[in-house]
This record gives structure tokens, C-alpha cells and sequence, in this order.
């Protein structure tokens, strides 16, 4: 197998296998902390206007819009509700602090901000973190010191039991964020050497049909590109099927390369024939699907719930069914064929229109695109086909 297609082959960056948890953790915390913040922010806005405390309502009543639109907002990229989020932990603390001083929530968000900074945009970032916030306690120490804040009355409170409480405070901080990375440092580096034993494991069963066949090497790539773009084109629809995410992207983009490993099952006189195949030698390559499923299928018995096998099981198994059930192995009918197996079936086919065969010429992207557009509704899922006039790669 040439190198080429190790190197040229779509393969995740570690970093890839960190947003999923990231976007869940912000999303359940900020969701639960949206809800929670309900009455508090009621009872909040009540006291504060009360009092006569105007900027602190407005105050409270900006940071809460904030939040619910960094957590419903839906094109906002991910990387900018993280800081969003951190900024928001940060100074609801240096606002409620400088407000009504420790005796109110703005140690309890100051404390919140280095964790949270580490776990939604890393260790680094939350370095920083902590030292905003030692800047902040040190600048409010002296403003308290020299009678420039007005906090309601704390007895016996004083500069010196300011600072001892500042230390402290800045050293449990840096003690339980200094863990959060450290414990997240582990999990990355988990996640990227399951990462890495997944494309591994892919690219391994993928060389398998190429040591039968020479022009695999090749096709493979160019499937993983074109399901890629396929996948990235049907995402921008209106009616978007509910599997079809940026997850889904990455798999197909992975598992894609799976979809003839059966062939290693088919004789070399039928596989490597140069030439139209006989209708008997058609039916044995036709048994590439099942057992192309078959093996993937063994290796889920160890790692059943591993998402690139899935779904290249669904791939193996189904690619060359048809939209309107007269397809094989099963004879699967429209969306009962898995949307994985719906768009390497176009693109599977797309390829071999392109490419050159020794008994035809290859098919220009005009001459396939109008085949695949003749197949629209039998062959091939309708949505998907309205997208091939921007396939050519």
C-alpha cells in the first residue's frame, strides 16, 4: 500500500475529541444555572431597586440577557460562548464584590471563574485566569483600605482580614484548578490515543481491500472526500435529518473508507478481472456488503458501543442498497437505509462514473451528475442528490 494513503487520508486532530464533553459540560451547567438563576435574579433586581441600587439591576439584568443568549443562540460558534461564559463568571463576582463586598455571591463567582476557564478553554487560559483574578483582590483590598468602596457595615472586619482572607482564598483556587487541569490533561491525553487507535484501526481494515485491489488506494481518499463534502452540503438544508451533525461529519469522514472492506472475500479471478463481469460473477460480488458487515460486525463484540464501527458497519452493509428497495443485500427501502449508507452510495457511485475503467472512459462531473440526478427517487435519496452539482472535487 503506497504511503500516499496514510498520509492523504482525512484523519482527526486530537483536539477534535474535546469539543463534544466541552459543549455538554458549558450547556448543562450554564442551562441548570440559567434556571436556578431565575429567583435570584427576581429577588435580586427587587432588592436592588428597593434600595436605590440602580446599576446593580441594570447590572444583573444585562449579565442574565448575556447568559441566555450565549446558551440559546444558535449560530454562536462554541469557542465564543466559552469565553463568554468565563467573562460572565468573572464579573458577576467583581461586580457583586465591589458591590457589596465578601459578604455577598462575588467570591463564590470569582472562585467559579479559573476552574471553569480550564475546563471549557484549557490550562493555559486559566493560569490567567487566576491571575486576574489575584489583581482584582488586591486592587479591591487597597480600595477598601483607603475608604473608596462603601460596603455595608461589617464589624471588626479590617484590611488585615481582608488580605488572610484573600490568600486563602487565591490558594484553595489555585489548588482545585491546578487539579481540574491536571485531570484533564489525563483525559486528553486518553482521548487522543483512543483517537489515535481508532484511525489506526480504520486505516489497517481499509488496507486490507487495498492489497486486493491497486486502485483502492486512491478511491478510498476520494470517497473521503466526497462523503465529507456531501455530508458538510446536506447539513446546510432547512430539513436536516437529526442524525447529521458535526459529529456525524467527522465519523463519515473516517468511517467512509470502510465501505468495501468485504472484498476481501471475493475470489482474485472475479475481483481482479479486467473486464465487464459475467452475471454468475456479479452475484459473488455481490456478497461483499454482508461480508464487509460480517467483519466489522466481529469486532463490535469487543467495543460495542464504538461510533465509527457503527456506523461503518451501516456503511459496509448498506451501501448498495437503493432508495426504492430493489438494492442488495437486504433490499432496504428509503430512510430505513442508514443516512451513513445513503451518502457513500452516491458517492461510491459518483467515483466509479469518474474514474477510468479498462472498459469504459471515465465520465465527465456533467455526465455523472446527470446519471446520478436520472436516479434521483429509485436509486438514490432525493435530498442527497440535489446536492451533486457541487461534489466535483
Amino acid at each position: 500500500m503506497p504511503e500516499s494513503l496514510s498520509a492523504q487520508i482525512i484523519q482527526l486532530e486530537p483536539d477534535d475529541a474535546l469539543p463534544l464533553w466541552r459543549h455538554t459540560i458549558f450547556m448543562r451547567i450554564f442551562t441548570v444555572l440559567a434556571i436556578l438563576c431565575i429567583p435570584l435574579y427576581i429577588t435580586s433586581v427587587y432588592i436592588c431597586i428597593d434600595q436605590g441600587i440602580w446599576f446593580m439591576a441594570i447590572f444583573d439584568t444585562v449579565w442574565y440577557g448575556i447568559m441566555l443568549f450565549i446558551i440559546f443562540y444558535p449560530s454562536l460558534a462554541d469557542k465564543t460562548r466559552y469565553v463568554w461564559g468565563c467573562l460572565l463568571a468573572f464579573f458577576v463576582g467583581a461586580g457583586f464584590l465591589i458591590a457589596v463586598g465578601p459578604s455577598g455571591a462575588g467570591l463564590f463567582w470569582l472562585f467559579a471563574f479559573p476552574p471553569l476557564t480550564s475546563v471549557l478553554l484549557g490550562a493555559r487560559l486559566a493560569v490567567i485566569a487566576q491571575l486576574v483574578n489575584t489583581v482584582l483582590l488586591i486592587l479591591t483590598g487597597i480600595a477598601f483600605h483607603y475608604n473608596w468602596l462603601h460596603w455595608p457595615v461589617m464589624e471588626h472586619f479590617s484590611t488585615l482580614i481582608w488580605f488572610i482572607v484573600v490568600i486563602n482564598f487565591l490558594v484553595t483556587c489555585a489548588i482545585v484548578t491546578q487539579s481540574i487541569s491536571f485531570l484533564l490533561g489525563k483525559l486528553t491525553h486518553s482521548l487522543q490515543s483512543t483517537l489515535a487507535s481508532r484511525q489506526a484501526t480504520v486505516i489497517g481494515l481499509a488496507k486490507l481491500a487495498e492489497y486486493r485491489d491497486n486502485d483502492t488506494g486512491a478511491h478510498l481518499i476520494r470517497m473521503q472526500q466526497y462523503a465529507n463534502m456531501l455530508a458538510k452540503q446536506r447539513l446546510d438544508d432547512e430539513l436536516v435529518p437529526e442524525e447529521l451533525t458535526e459529529a456525524f461529519i467527522k465519523e463519515i469522514s473516517l468511517s467512509s473508507i470502510l465501505h468495501d472492506i468485504g472484498k476481501v472475500g471475493i475470489a482474485d479471478h472475479i475481483l481482479l478481472k479486467p473486464g465487464r463481469l459475467t452475471p454468475e460473477e456479479f452475484e459473488h460480488i455481490k456478497a461483499h456488503p454482508v461480508m464487509g458487515a460480517k467483519v466489522i460486525d466481529s469486532l463490535l463484540k469487543y467495543a460495542p458501543q464504538c461510533e465509527f464501527l457503527l456506523m461503518g458497519r451501516d456503511i459496509a452493509g448498506g451501501h448498495h442498497e437503493k432508495w426504492d428497495g430493489s438494492g442488495y443485500p437486504k433490499g432496504l427501502k428509503g430512510e430505513a437505509i442508514p443516512l451513513s449508507a445513503r451518502i457513500v452510495a452516491l458517492v461510491d457511485v459518483y467515483d466509479a462514473l469518474t474514474s477510468p475503467r479498462c472498459y469504459k472512459r471515465p465520465f465527465t462531473h456533467e455526465e455523472a451528475k446527470d446519471i446520478i440526478i436520472a436516479g434521483r427517487g429509485n436509486h438514490f435519496d432525493p435530498a442527497l442528490v440535489d446536492h451533486t452539482l457541487d461534489l466535483k472535487y
